[in-house]
């Protein structure tokens, strides 16, 4: 009857010698190397660094439209008597400043979530407006809105988000009716790494809301998107804001002038809100655990076969000791 293998277990030998020895010392010296090299194998593979100090976290921002936008165009006299502004707001301050002049005849907003995940994915506003009677169309344009872009992949923040298009002139002209269609993408700006809280250090990085225009403004130059931008980037350590790829427009007979501006957020475009976090002690020692770990296993058993090798070719003097050989005496 044919036999099986069914269990087997290694034959070891021990190889013994003096504390005061230069075999202990040279073993000392293989087990120092094998824990030490993973480091500069490591150090040799990530030049400059042991870990990642930063990480790119591509995600796409919860946004909603908040209502707080601001139009303003100005529009040519034939007469030459100087230009007319139309202009209307959501902004109580500045409606002030304007005599409560609301001369768009519609705000609208659609908002699209492709793949029904309850985050944005197109968002659509345009503003629509009537020229004055005898105008000789629109000279430029200012056009801009507000954005509550939340983030929740590192941790939760609200970002500043500023939809704007400022003082653009019309494709051709004269233009006294139609559309004027303005698409873009949602594009994250950064001075600053992120930094979100962890075990032991109760740092985030905090965000200042102060830019959008209230109660305090007092001319209409504050208003100014510019300013506005201004205000947003120097007080923030990031930000989301309007990278428009095309424009068309196309004219009609309805009287009217409409503004649209088309935004696409995430999906396959979510590399353009990518955001960039610092890393955290614990993702560091993380990162550097993993790589050394593997690389431990790897010197372990090159400094096991280099002992087995060292002690059999008698490169090093010891006496042997088999401890299994007196049980089968």
């Amino acid at each position: 009857m044919k036999l099986l293998n069914l269990h087997r277990k290694s034959v070891y030998v021990l190889y013994r010698n003096r504390l005061c020895s230069f075999s202990t010392l040279a073993i000392a010296i293989v087990v120092l190397l094998t824990v030490i090299l993973p480091c500069y194998v490591i150090c040799f593979i990530n030049p400059g660094a042991l870990w990642d100090s930063y990480r790119l976290i591509y995600e796409q921002p919860k946004v909603d439209f908040t209502y707080r936008y601001l139009f303003l165009a100005e529009v040519k006299h034939p007469d030459g008597e100087g230009n007319e502004i139309i202009t209307c707001s959501s902004f109580e301050a500045y409606n002030r400043l304007t005599d409560d002049r609301e001369e768009c005849s519609t705000i609208k907003v659609v908002i699209d979530d492709s793949n029904m995940d309850g985050k944005t994915d197109k968002l659509t506003v345009s503003v629509s407006y009537s020229l004055p009677e005898g105008s000789e169309g629109i000279v430029f344009y200012t056009f801009y809105f507000f954005l509550d872009a939340q983030l929740k992949t590192g941790c939760h923040f609200t970002v500043p988000a500023i939809i704007s298009l400022s003082k653009i002139s019309p494709p051709v002209r004269p233009f006294t009716s139609g559309t004027i269609h303005h698409l873009g993408h949602l594009k994250s700006s950064q001075s600053a790494a992120l930094q979100c809280p962890f075990f032991m250090r109760n740092i985030k990085s905090h965000f200042n809301h102060n830019y959008i225009p209230n109660g305090n403004f007092t001319s209409v130059e504050q208003f100014l998107p510019e300013l506005i931008l201004e205000k947003i980037e120097t007080s923030n350590a990031a930000h989301f804001l309007f990278d428009q790829q095309r424009n068309h427009w196309k004219r009609d007979g309805s009287g009217e002038v409409t503004i649209q501006v088309e935004l696409l957020i995430g999906g396959e475009d979510s590399c353009r809100t990518a955001i960039l976090y610092k890393t955290s002690l614990w993702q560091r020692a993380a990162q550097f655990w993993v790589q050394y770990c593997s690389l431990l296993l790897v010197f372990l058993w090159i400094g096991e076969k280099l002992k087995d090798w060292l002690f059999e070719n008698f490169t090093l003097r010891a006496m042997e000791v088999v401890p299994w050989k007196d049980k089968y005496d």
